[in-house]
């Protein structure tokens, strides 16, 4: 059985981080790099998307906020509410970590061997393909 900590302790833990949240996300933001990577993707949004329309006003806009401005916007409006948004959502992010929980807690994994790497494929693949299968339940 894989040993996970209890649905309290897990809206515990979560609630009690949201105290150094809004310093960890002001330096997030701060060392972050908005724009390249945004206009990165445009191909991506291209195949996905394929309306000019849309295509048009997305560059525009890009170009329009440097990564100085994002970073500015981004810290001013977030910094002040993370923490408390978080600890208001932590009820709905137990719940939605719930069904991944108990599959980690119903997962028997194989015995450990002397090779590393097998037990790495062996117990960290049995791990990953049991989220991979809840996700693919839950989202349905």
């Amino acid at each position: 059985m894989v040993k996970v900590k209890s649905e309290a302790e897990i809206q515990k833990n979560y609630e009690d981080s949201t105290a150094l949240v809004p310093g960890r996300f002001e330096a997030g933001v701060r060392t972050a790099s908005y724009q390249a990577a945004a206009l990165a993707g445009q191909a991506l949004y291209e195949e996905q998307m394929r309306r000019d329309e849309i295509l048009r006003r997305r560059a525009t806009g890009i170009e329009k906020v440097s990564d100085e401005a994002w970073r500015r916007d981004t810290i001013a409006k977030g910094k002040g509410v993370i923490g408390a948004r978080m600890k208001a959502a932590s009820g709905k992010q137990v719940a939605g970590f719930r069904p991944y929980r108990e599959a980690l807690v119903s997962l028997d994994l194989p015995p450990r061997t002397s090779d590393g790497m097998q037990n790495l494929i062996n117990r960290g693949g049995a791990v990953v393909q049991k989220m991979m299968d809840t996700k693919a339940a839950v989202s349905g």
